[in-house]
């Protein structure tokens, strides 16, 4: 009872201050009370697109690999001779003439002057047969005159005869050989000409297979990019290759190349891979130094371009694995519905919407948003198509 008594006026103090408290809170300003609210969530930002009339173009993607145009390959018909010298390395420019690689020429220039020789001695055995042949002839002419009147017999007759007619096939004879050994010395002068390897025409030096004290062998010693032009060497659908024609001016995207390179359609195949389906594009390219034979490089070809009431970017569109496709529309609200809607010609960038969505309406910008049905969101910079 005591202990009672004495906490009692402990008691009366706290009443007192919840009392305060309480009339406190009673007679606050409104505005003060909203302070001390929760906070709202803030609402999802979104970007969103307007659908909206527009065009669609119809491209044709072609992937593949930079070839050389016309790749040449340069070797020697001198087998088994060894390279002397090497004058140039992969990547060098060249001009049509230009020293390539030197083979080794002693044994040639050897055979060059045997044949001059040769050549030197049937010119000298034709004069001395000329002159005999002369001879020959003025002999059987006196001795013909004589046989006219019967002071020679007609054995002498005939050998004298004999004798011109030998001597005239000795100087025709020596005439052969004189011929002879001019295609001799022709041939060993073009023999040597052979170990001296020139560019045939001007380009680039993509392969070099020519090796300092190598011997040379039937393999080519080097591989030449003809004016060193390339092409994009592409695969398309045969349906596809219709739809294109030789001439078309292209942009070609290579790998590693911050700017496209313009090119023409070259070359469309004849015919296309029985397996496949598929046929060959050439795509050739203007003259750039940064370009190189290997790189991969992708080219997108326009072939026409569909007018259309409802256009919206592609990447707007969920597209399911049977075939349908969705889009998130925002109402003025920026409450967000799921709504199905059937597509038309697309490209890479734009698609055509042929039922589903009206033009004018919003949708959010980007199908990966994390944008769930009915979500209400807050729209942030709007985004052209």
């Amino acid at each position: 009872m005591v202990s009672v008594l004495r906490d009692k006026p402990r008691l009366w103090i706290t009443g007192l201050l919840l009392l305060l408290v309480a009339g406190w809170v009673l007679v606050m300003p409104a505005s003060e009370q909203a302070d001390i609210t929760p906070a709202p969530v803030p609402l999802l930002k979104v970007s969103s697109v307007l659908a909206e009339p527009g065009t669609v173009s119809q491209t044709l993607l072609v992937t593949g690999s930079l070839v050389a145009r016309d790749e040449v390959s340069i070797g020697t018909a001198l087998q088994d001779t060894r390279i002397a010298r090497v004058l140039v390395e992969e990547g060098d420019t060249v001009v049509a003439g230009q020293l390539l690689a030197q083979l080794e020429t002693d044994t040639l220039d050897a055979q060059v002057r045997q044949a001059e020789a040769t050549l030197n001695r049937n010119a000298a055995l034709i004069k001395q047969q000329q002159a005999l042949d002369i001879e020959a002839q003025a002999s059987l002419a006196r001795i013909n005159e004589l046989g006219s009147i019967g002071a020679v017999s007609a054995q002498q007759l005939d050998q004298q005869r004999a004798q011109a007619h030998a001597s005239a096939a000795a100087l025709a004879a020596a005439r052969a050989e004189h011929q002879q050994a001019i295609a001799q010395l022709t041939d060993a002068r073009t023999r040597r000409d052979k170990a001296i390897i020139l560019a045939p025409v001007n380009g680039i030096i993509s392969e070099r297979h020519a090796r300092l004290g190598a011997m040379a062998g039937s393999e080519p010693l080097f591989k030449l990019i003809r004016d060193g032009q390339l092409e994009l060497d592409g695969e398309l659908a045969q349906s596809a290759l219709q739809a294109i024609r030789v001439g078309t001016a292209v942009q070609v995207q290579v790998a590693g190349m911050d700017q496209s390179v313009a090119g023409t359609v070259r070359l469309l195949a004849p015919k296309v891979d029985a397996g496949t389906r598929l046929g060959r594009v050439r795509i050739s390219l203007a003259a750039t130094a940064d370009a190189r034979a290997g790189s991969f490089a992708s080219s997108r070809i326009e072939t026409g371009t569909t007018a259309a009431a409802v256009v919206i970017p592609l990447r707007a569109v969920t597209l399911a694995e049977d075939g349908g496709a969705t889009v998130m529309v925002l109402d003025a609200h920026g409450q967000a519905s799921v709504r199905s809607v059937v597509l038309g010609q697309r490209n890479s960038l734009r698609v055509q919407v042929s039922s589903g969505l009206g033009a004018g309406e919003r949708v959010v910008a980007s199908a990966s948003a994390f944008v769930r049905n009915g979500d209400v969101v807050s729209l942030a910079q709007e985004l052209e198509q």
